[in-house]
């Protein structure tokens, strides 16, 4: 209690000392401005888990662990955790830190906030990740631990995600009614408040002055969130110097802002995978032989070539590249190399469509965004499966329409995912080998809402993935993901067209930035500064 009483002082006396502040280092109020290519869905870490509501709720709101620049888990609000046994996480909380209206964060906020995530009730997009919980008790005063139902090899990386932020829990009771909206707003600990959001328009944000980090150098008082959907505008933006940074650099005109004197571009590769998926469970798609034909007849180095460029990295048979390759990095780099994409074969293509039950081809349908890339890769594959006499016709949806075919939110009279094939992505939640693996081929994944786009179902690959979820030992993981990989390579569920890269554009007259293939999770802006130049 006294360590409580005493904590408030602080932050009431740093709230006191910085009232008159605001200022930035050159004087005067300074502001970064980002462009998004589209709106928030709330001011919420429990609903944070896509590219541009991340970028915001990473200022405002922070997390018991956080991913470093070399994607390893490091503390943030807890200053130290530790695996006691298989099932068994221990966490110690830091017991200086404010939110930021100055007021302590206590164990009951962390406590509240990670509870509400993981109910149900509550609707949260990373509730899926608490499934192997048994239970999140107070153990000390500034101590939780976490009990599994059983092992779990990607539970060590929840707590880095949007899923281990915490809130302030008397500010939710105060908004309970709108907490995350625009007139709610939110509370949390991070180098940023809430100021505004404009639907559609823009969400600002504040310098928070009570910051607990005292290593943080926060020299930007201004952050402003502009919505620009339109890749074009969104360019000419970053050219005209109206914004300062983006994420969302559009692939197909990364040559241009590369060639910007002005504009300085960071790319990596991600963890994530662009795919063409199959609908398995409609026919023709139900024939391996039709999705092998196929996979043969698709110029995959054409499309790399000629589309993808430097946006991407040339794909194998496997669903991630070696960013992935977190452990078991030698047996990952020769398991990859022993399986390479299938090689452009027509003639191998005309002898597994003759094996299949359409060895005259047939008409079909290919869903997309509206995206210029993708939209690309739809049209080369439709001009190559002319050789087969498989008739496709592109079907270009919103971005929101093709999030719900992808996630099998839309079905057909008979209850399945509506679409004969897709072109879409997927990029891991952790840095671990089996990121992609299991959110694409787990038969859990195929209900409403679930993330195996291909709707693949396959008892012994769902038997091996279990093994391997529930195995800490990374060779004895990756054997059963071998395993596994060995039956899919076979079925080609998925024809995976490129491991994307992830482009970043910021002014020249900034630094302090540094990408990662974490970005969703540890993407910041307190390090950001104004180039210093002399008179």
């Amino acid at each position: 209690m006294k360590r409580f009483i005493s904590l408030a002082m602080v932050c009431a006396l740093s709230l006191s000392l910085l009232a008159g502040c605001g200022k930035g280092k050159n004087g005067g109020d300074s502001t970064f401005t980002v462009a998004l290519d589209s709106d928030i869905v709330a001011l919420d870490p429990a609903f944070a888990y896509d590219f541009t509501t991340n970028p915001v709720i990473n200022q405002i709101t922070e997390g018991l662990l956080t991913f470093d620049e070399n994607n390893e888990l490091v503390p943030w609000l807890a200053s130290d955790w530790s695996q006691t046994d298989d099932t068994t996480y221990v966490y110690t909380i830091r017991d200086d830190v404010c939110f930021s209206d100055g007021t302590p964060m206590t164990m009951d906020d962390v406590m509240f906030s990670l509870e509400r995530t993981m109910n149900p009730d509550t609707g949260s997009y990373l509730q899926w990740m608490f499934s192997p919980v048994e239970s999140i008790e107070q153990t000390g005063d500034w101590e939780l631990t976490v009990k599994l139902s059983q092992p779990s090899a990607t539970w060590q990386y929840v707590f880095g995600t949007t899923a281990g932020h915490i809130i302030s829990k008397a500010y939710y009771e105060e908004h309970a009614d709108n907490f995350g909206t625009a007139e709610g707003g939110i509370l949390g600990t991070g180098p940023y408040k809430f100021e505004s959001w404009s639907s559609g328009q823009n969400i600002v944000l504040t310098k928070n002055e009570n910051y607990w980090d005292d290593s943080a150098d926060i020299q930007i008082d201004r952050l402003v969130f502009n919505v620009i959907p339109e890749d074009t505008t969104r360019v000419t933006a970053l050219q005209s110097g109206q914004v300062d940074f983006t994420a969302s650099t559009p692939p197909d005109m990364l040559e241009t802002l590369e060639n910007d004197e002005n504009l300085q571009v960071q790319s990596i590769p991600t963890m994530g995978v662009t795919f063409l998926a199959f609908n398995t469970q409609r026919a023709p798609f139900n024939d391996v032989n039709v999705r092998k034909a196929i996979y043969s007849a698709i110029d995959v180095a054409d499309i790399k070539e000629n589309i993808v460029k430097d946006t991407g990295e040339t794909a194998t048979l496997l669903p991630n590249g070696p960013a992935l390759f977190t452990s078991s990095t030698d047996a990952w780099n020769e398991y990859a190399q022993e399986h390479p994409a299938y090689t452009y074969d027509l003639d191998q293509a005309k002898e597994y469509l003759a094996a299949s039950d359409y060895p005259d081809g047939f008409d079909c349908t290919l869903l997309t965004t509206e995206a210029s890339i993708r939209y690309s890769m739809a049209l080369a594959i439709q001009e190559d499966l002319k050789a087969l006499n498989i008739n496709v016709e592109i079907v270009r949806v919103s971005a929101d329409e093709h999030t719900a075919y992808q996630f099998g939110n839309i079905l057909d009279a008979d209850g399945n995912r509506d679409f004969d094939m897709i072109i879409a992505g997927w990029e891991s939640d952790y840095p671990d080998i089996a990121g992609n693996i299991e959110p694409l081929y787990s038969s859990a994944n195929t209900g409403e809402g679930g993330s195996n786009t291909a709707v693949y179902v396959n008892d012994q690959v769902d038997e091996l993935i279990a093994l391997q979820s529930q195995t800490t030992d990374p060779d004895q993981r990756s054997e059963y993901l071998f395993q596994a990989l060995d039956i899919i390579t076979e079925d080609i569920p998925y024809i995976f067209l490129e491991y994307p890269n992830r482009q970043v554009t910021m002014q020249k007259g900034y630094e302090g930035f540094t990408l990662n293939a974490s970005w969703l999770w540890n993407l910041q802006f307190k390090n950001i500064h104004q180039v210093q130049t002399g008179d």
